[in-house]
């Protein structure tokens, strides 16, 4: 090779070098502008505690101009009247911490305070808007929130593991009982009831329907002369006293199936959503 051409060569790789060393060299980012210096709304019905929980992140200053106020117009499920609620950053009715940019409130979900409540069962959206100042100008977010039902919890079931049937033609009653606890309120809870299900020939009773427990105290007369044995109305303790036939007797509709049985609990709400089941073996000889 001659000495022209190895010199062609080398003139080849500094070309290409050059070429190729811009597109390996380290980015530097740009910064995004900032067009909305308010951002990430946030809003919480506490329903235990009954309050209403608002915030947004928010820029302290923003193109020369410090932040002087945030306010949430709050029209729940009514476009029609606002509340004006006033967030901070000091630390106080609500916000956690101070001068974390974090503008907050806390606020009593009562007609005392507000105008538009929420009321316990509500299920759908509401409606918000948040406007933060910075000296002459307003920067705007409208939000909607959907608050979503919560189903009811079976929190404990009473009832016995074994069942004696009486001798002759005798009859006892036990009471079934389950408590139900829902967040909406105790009036939300609209049936709570359990299945029975036959193990050994694999059948369900009642037509596979649930046998219904109730809240009404004992004072409402299911079938004549049959009450639920319930103790309190209200209380969120549904009761059913159910019959056991002893094994003289020779009515078909009178007899108590011996065997193992699966029992599955269920409560239902006013929105149709059922709690997770609960469910108890019994074994009745």
């Amino acid at each position: 090779m001659t000495v022209k051409m190895k010199n062609k060569i080398t003139w080849i790789f500094l070309l290409w070098g050059l070429l190729i060393l811009p597109s390996c060299e380290k980015q530097i980012p740009v910064e995004e502008e900032i067009k909305n210096p308010i951002r990430d709304p946030q809003f919480v019905f506490m329903r235990e505690s009954n309050l209403l929980y608002f915030a947004v992140s928010c820029e302290e200053e923003f193109e020369g101009e410090l932040i002087s106020s945030v306010l949430v117009e709050w029209y729940g499920q009514d476009s029609t009247h606002k509340d004006s609620i006033w967030l901070n950053d000091d630390g106080y009715f609500g916000d956690l911490i101070s001068n974390d940019g974090l503008y907050s409130r806390k606020i009593s979900n009562e007609t005392n305070s507000i105008i538009n409540i929420i009321q316990p069962d509500i299920v759908g959206e509401v409606l918000y808007k948040i406007s933060g100042n910075y000296g002459a100008r307003k920067f705007e977010i409208f939000q909607t929130s959907f608050i979503q039902n919560i189903h009811p919890v079976i929190l404990s079931v009473t009832a016995p593991d074994t069942i004696q049937r009486p001798v002759g033609t005798e009859i006892d009653f036990i009471i079934i009982a389950a408590e139900v606890f829902d967040e909406n309120g105790p009036e939300d809870i609209f049936s709570c009831g359990f299945t029975s299900l036959h193990i050994e020939p694999d059948t369900l009773l009642n037509n596979g329907d649930q046998i219904l427990m109730y809240d009404d105290g004992g004072t409402v007369e299911i079938f004549p002369s049959y009450f639920s044995g319930d103790d309190m109305e209200g209380d969120g303790r549904f009761s059913i006293q159910i019959p056991i036939f002893g094994s003289g007797n020779t009515n078909p509709a009178q007899q108590t199936k011996t065997g193992t049985f699966l029992w599955t609990f269920r409560a239902k709400d006013q929105s149709n959503d059922y709690s997770f089941p609960i469910e108890h073996r019994v074994v009745v000889e």
